[in-house]
Protein backbone atom coordinates (compact mmCIF):
# COMPACT_ATOMS: atom_id res chain seq x y z
CA UNK A 1 0.00 0.00 0.00
CA UNK A 2 2.76 2.46 0.91
CA UNK A 3 4.62 1.85 -2.37
CA UNK A 4 1.56 3.05 -4.40
CA UNK A 5 0.44 5.93 -2.21
CA UNK A 6 2.00 8.45 -4.60
CA UNK A 7 -0.45 7.29 -7.34
CA UNK A 8 -3.63 8.12 -5.40
CA UNK A 9 -3.78 11.84 -6.17
CA UNK A 10 -3.58 11.18 -9.92
CA UNK A 11 -6.32 8.55 -9.68
CA UNK A 12 -8.51 10.94 -7.71
CA UNK A 13 -7.98 13.63 -10.32
CA UNK A 14 -9.00 11.30 -13.15
CA UNK A 15 -12.15 10.23 -11.32
CA UNK A 16 -13.22 13.84 -10.83
CA UNK A 17 -12.87 14.75 -14.49
CA UNK A 18 -16.00 14.71 -16.64
CA UNK A 19 -15.95 12.20 -19.56
CA UNK A 20 -15.44 13.65 -23.03
CA UNK A 21 -18.63 14.37 -24.99
CA UNK A 22 -19.88 11.86 -27.57
CA UNK A 23 -18.80 12.71 -31.08
CA UNK A 24 -21.59 14.01 -33.35
CA UNK A 25 -20.99 11.16 -35.82
CA UNK A 26 -21.38 8.48 -33.15
CA UNK A 27 -24.42 10.22 -31.70
CA UNK A 28 -26.08 10.36 -35.12
CA UNK A 29 -25.46 6.66 -35.66
CA UNK A 30 -26.93 5.79 -32.27
CA UNK A 31 -30.03 7.85 -32.98
CA UNK A 32 -30.42 6.12 -36.35
CA UNK A 33 -30.63 2.67 -34.76
CA UNK A 34 -34.01 1.00 -34.95
CA UNK A 35 -35.31 -1.93 -32.92
CA UNK A 36 -34.92 -5.30 -34.61
CA UNK A 37 -37.55 -7.97 -34.24
CA UNK A 38 -36.13 -11.19 -32.76
CA UNK A 39 -35.78 -14.09 -35.16
CA UNK A 40 -38.51 -16.74 -34.91
CA UNK A 41 -37.01 -19.99 -36.32
CA UNK A 42 -40.32 -21.83 -36.57
CA UNK A 43 -41.78 -18.98 -38.63
CA UNK A 44 -38.78 -19.15 -40.95
CA UNK A 45 -39.15 -22.92 -41.21
CA UNK A 46 -42.81 -22.60 -42.14
CA UNK A 47 -42.11 -19.93 -44.77
CA UNK A 48 -39.40 -21.99 -46.49
CA UNK A 49 -41.59 -25.12 -46.35
CA UNK A 50 -44.47 -23.24 -47.99
CA UNK A 51 -42.14 -21.98 -50.74
CA UNK A 52 -40.94 -25.54 -51.29
CA UNK A 53 -44.50 -26.86 -51.66
CA UNK A 54 -45.62 -24.34 -54.29
CA UNK A 55 -44.45 -26.26 -57.34
CA UNK A 56 -45.24 -29.79 -56.04
CA UNK A 57 -48.83 -28.80 -55.25
CA UNK A 58 -49.19 -27.20 -58.68
CA UNK A 59 -47.81 -30.38 -60.25
CA UNK A 60 -50.33 -32.58 -58.41
CA UNK A 61 -53.11 -30.35 -59.71
CA UNK A 62 -51.81 -30.24 -63.28
CA UNK A 63 -50.71 -33.86 -63.79
CA UNK A 64 -52.39 -37.23 -63.13
CA UNK A 65 -51.04 -39.77 -60.69
CA UNK A 66 -48.78 -42.46 -62.10
CA UNK A 67 -50.74 -45.18 -63.88
CA UNK A 68 -49.16 -48.07 -61.96
CA UNK A 69 -49.86 -46.66 -58.49
CA UNK A 70 -52.75 -49.06 -57.79
CA UNK A 71 -50.69 -52.05 -58.97
CA UNK A 72 -47.75 -51.39 -56.62
CA UNK A 73 -47.56 -52.86 -53.08
CA UNK A 74 -49.32 -50.34 -50.79
CA UNK A 75 -46.85 -50.91 -47.95
CA UNK A 76 -43.92 -50.15 -50.27
CA UNK A 77 -45.63 -47.02 -51.62
CA UNK A 78 -46.29 -45.73 -48.09
CA UNK A 79 -42.85 -46.65 -46.72
CA UNK A 80 -40.96 -44.98 -49.57
CA UNK A 81 -43.18 -41.90 -49.33
CA UNK A 82 -42.38 -41.61 -45.61
CA UNK A 83 -38.64 -41.88 -46.32
CA UNK A 84 -38.88 -39.11 -48.94
CA UNK A 85 -40.88 -36.98 -46.50
CA UNK A 86 -38.30 -37.54 -43.77
CA UNK A 87 -35.61 -36.44 -46.21
CA UNK A 88 -37.50 -33.18 -46.56
CA UNK A 89 -38.42 -32.49 -42.92
CA UNK A 90 -35.18 -33.38 -41.11
CA UNK A 91 -32.57 -31.47 -43.17
CA UNK A 92 -34.83 -28.43 -43.49
CA UNK A 93 -35.47 -28.36 -39.75
CA UNK A 94 -31.80 -28.75 -38.87
CA UNK A 95 -30.84 -26.00 -41.31
CA UNK A 96 -33.17 -23.44 -39.73
CA UNK A 97 -34.05 -24.39 -36.15
CA UNK A 98 -31.21 -24.15 -33.58
CA UNK A 99 -30.43 -26.74 -30.96
CA UNK A 100 -32.08 -26.33 -27.58
CA UNK A 101 -30.76 -23.24 -25.71
CA UNK A 102 -28.90 -22.06 -28.82
CA UNK A 103 -29.54 -19.03 -31.06
CA UNK A 104 -28.07 -20.08 -34.41
CA UNK A 105 -28.66 -23.32 -36.34
CA UNK A 106 -25.90 -25.90 -36.16
CA UNK A 107 -24.36 -25.83 -39.64
CA UNK A 108 -22.32 -28.99 -39.02
CA UNK A 109 -25.39 -30.97 -38.03
CA UNK A 110 -27.26 -29.53 -41.03
CA UNK A 111 -24.65 -30.58 -43.59
CA UNK A 112 -24.43 -34.08 -42.09
CA UNK A 113 -28.18 -34.53 -42.52
CA UNK A 114 -27.87 -33.28 -46.11
CA UNK A 115 -25.20 -35.88 -46.85
CA UNK A 116 -27.26 -38.60 -45.15
CA UNK A 117 -30.34 -37.65 -47.18
CA UNK A 118 -28.39 -37.73 -50.44
CA UNK A 119 -26.84 -41.12 -49.73
CA UNK A 120 -30.00 -42.71 -48.34
CA UNK A 121 -32.36 -41.60 -51.09
CA UNK A 122 -30.05 -42.45 -53.97
CA UNK A 123 -29.40 -45.91 -52.53
CA UNK A 124 -33.07 -46.42 -51.77
CA UNK A 125 -33.89 -45.80 -55.43
CA UNK A 126 -31.14 -48.10 -56.66
CA UNK A 127 -31.88 -50.96 -54.28
CA UNK A 128 -35.53 -50.80 -53.19
CA UNK A 129 -37.38 -49.69 -56.31
CA UNK A 130 -40.41 -51.84 -57.12
CA UNK A 131 -42.05 -51.99 -60.56
CA UNK A 132 -45.32 -53.43 -61.74
CA UNK A 133 -44.59 -55.64 -64.78
CA UNK A 134 -46.56 -54.61 -67.83
CA UNK A 135 -47.82 -51.40 -66.22
CA UNK A 136 -44.76 -49.45 -65.04
CA UNK A 137 -43.02 -47.75 -67.96
CA UNK A 138 -39.35 -48.68 -68.03
CA UNK A 139 -36.93 -46.26 -69.70
CA UNK A 140 -35.05 -47.39 -72.77
CA UNK A 141 -31.70 -48.93 -71.98
CA UNK A 142 -29.91 -46.61 -74.42
CA UNK A 143 -27.87 -43.65 -73.22
CA UNK A 144 -30.20 -41.15 -74.91
CA UNK A 145 -33.22 -42.74 -73.30
CA UNK A 146 -31.63 -42.47 -69.86
CA UNK A 147 -30.38 -38.88 -70.24
CA UNK A 148 -33.65 -37.46 -71.55
CA UNK A 149 -35.70 -38.84 -68.70
CA UNK A 150 -32.96 -38.06 -66.17
CA UNK A 151 -32.96 -34.40 -67.15
CA UNK A 152 -36.76 -34.29 -67.15
CA UNK A 153 -36.89 -35.30 -63.46
CA UNK A 154 -33.80 -33.31 -62.46
CA UNK A 155 -35.29 -30.14 -63.97
CA UNK A 156 -38.42 -30.79 -61.92
CA UNK A 157 -36.25 -30.95 -58.81
CA UNK A 158 -34.63 -27.64 -59.71
CA UNK A 159 -38.05 -25.99 -59.93
CA UNK A 160 -38.76 -27.15 -56.39
CA UNK A 161 -35.33 -26.22 -55.02
CA UNK A 162 -34.99 -22.68 -56.35
CA UNK A 163 -37.95 -21.09 -54.49
CA UNK A 164 -36.86 -22.74 -51.24
CA UNK A 165 -33.29 -21.48 -51.58
CA UNK A 166 -34.33 -17.94 -52.54
CA UNK A 167 -36.82 -17.60 -49.68
CA UNK A 168 -34.34 -19.10 -47.20
CA UNK A 169 -31.66 -16.65 -48.36
CA UNK A 170 -33.98 -13.72 -47.72
CA UNK A 171 -35.11 -14.93 -44.29
CA UNK A 172 -31.59 -15.87 -43.14
CA UNK A 173 -29.96 -12.64 -44.32
CA UNK A 174 -29.34 -11.41 -40.76
CA UNK A 175 -28.12 -14.74 -39.40
CA UNK A 176 -24.36 -14.50 -39.04
CA UNK A 177 -23.20 -18.06 -39.68
CA UNK A 178 -19.62 -18.93 -40.58
CA UNK A 179 -20.51 -21.74 -42.99
CA UNK A 180 -23.71 -20.66 -44.73
CA UNK A 181 -23.06 -23.13 -47.56
CA UNK A 182 -23.75 -25.96 -45.14
CA UNK A 183 -27.21 -24.61 -44.41
CA UNK A 184 -27.73 -24.15 -48.15
CA UNK A 185 -26.81 -27.78 -48.77
CA UNK A 186 -29.36 -28.96 -46.20
CA UNK A 187 -32.11 -26.73 -47.57
CA UNK A 188 -31.37 -27.81 -51.15
CA UNK A 189 -31.32 -31.49 -50.16
CA UNK A 190 -34.65 -31.06 -48.37
CA UNK A 191 -36.22 -29.47 -51.45
CA UNK A 192 -34.80 -32.26 -53.62
CA UNK A 193 -36.36 -34.81 -51.29
CA UNK A 194 -39.73 -33.10 -51.61
CA UNK A 195 -39.30 -33.26 -55.37
CA UNK A 196 -38.61 -36.99 -55.07
CA UNK A 197 -41.74 -37.42 -52.98
CA UNK A 198 -43.74 -35.64 -55.68
CA UNK A 199 -42.23 -37.77 -58.44
CA UNK A 200 -42.95 -40.87 -56.37
CA UNK A 201 -46.62 -40.15 -56.94
CA UNK A 202 -46.49 -38.65 -60.43
CA UNK A 203 -43.60 -40.01 -62.49
CA UNK A 204 -44.82 -42.90 -64.67
CA UNK A 205 -41.29 -44.21 -65.23
CA UNK A 206 -39.70 -46.85 -63.04
CA UNK A 207 -36.51 -48.85 -63.02
CA UNK A 208 -33.88 -48.73 -60.31
CA UNK A 209 -31.41 -46.70 -62.36
CA UNK A 210 -33.95 -44.02 -63.24
CA UNK A 211 -35.38 -43.72 -59.73
CA UNK A 212 -31.98 -43.82 -58.04
CA UNK A 213 -30.13 -41.42 -60.32
CA UNK A 214 -32.97 -39.14 -61.47
CA UNK A 215 -35.28 -38.96 -58.46
CA UNK A 216 -32.54 -39.52 -55.88
CA UNK A 217 -30.12 -37.51 -58.00
CA UNK A 218 -32.42 -34.52 -57.56
CA UNK A 219 -31.52 -34.54 -53.86
CA UNK A 220 -27.82 -34.39 -54.71
CA UNK A 221 -28.33 -31.64 -57.29
CA UNK A 222 -30.48 -29.68 -54.83
CA UNK A 223 -27.81 -29.95 -52.12
CA UNK A 224 -25.11 -28.74 -54.50
CA UNK A 225 -27.31 -25.90 -55.74
CA UNK A 226 -28.11 -24.79 -52.20
CA UNK A 227 -24.50 -24.96 -51.07
CA UNK A 228 -23.44 -22.82 -54.03
CA UNK A 229 -26.22 -20.26 -54.19
CA UNK A 230 -27.45 -19.59 -50.65
CA UNK A 231 -24.21 -17.81 -49.58
CA UNK A 232 -24.26 -15.83 -52.85
CA UNK A 233 -27.91 -14.79 -52.54
CA UNK A 234 -27.66 -13.78 -48.89
CA UNK A 235 -25.29 -10.87 -49.68
CA UNK A 236 -27.57 -8.82 -51.99
CA UNK A 237 -30.50 -9.38 -49.62
CA UNK A 238 -28.39 -7.96 -46.79
CA UNK A 239 -27.41 -4.96 -48.89
CA UNK A 240 -31.01 -4.26 -49.89
CA UNK A 241 -32.13 -4.44 -46.27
Amino acid sequence: MTSRSHELPELTLLQNQAPPPISPTLLARVKALRPVRPRVPLRTLLAVAVASFVFPLAAFVAYPLRADLDALPPLWVLTVALVWLTGFVVPLTYAIVPRSHQVLPDSTRAVYTALLACLTLVLMGLVFTVDSPGITILPRTTWDGFVNLWWHCISFSLKVSLPAIVVASFLLRWVAIAHAWRLGAAIGAAAGSLSGLTLHGLCPYGGAVHVGLAHGGGVVIGALLGALWLPVLVKPFRSAA
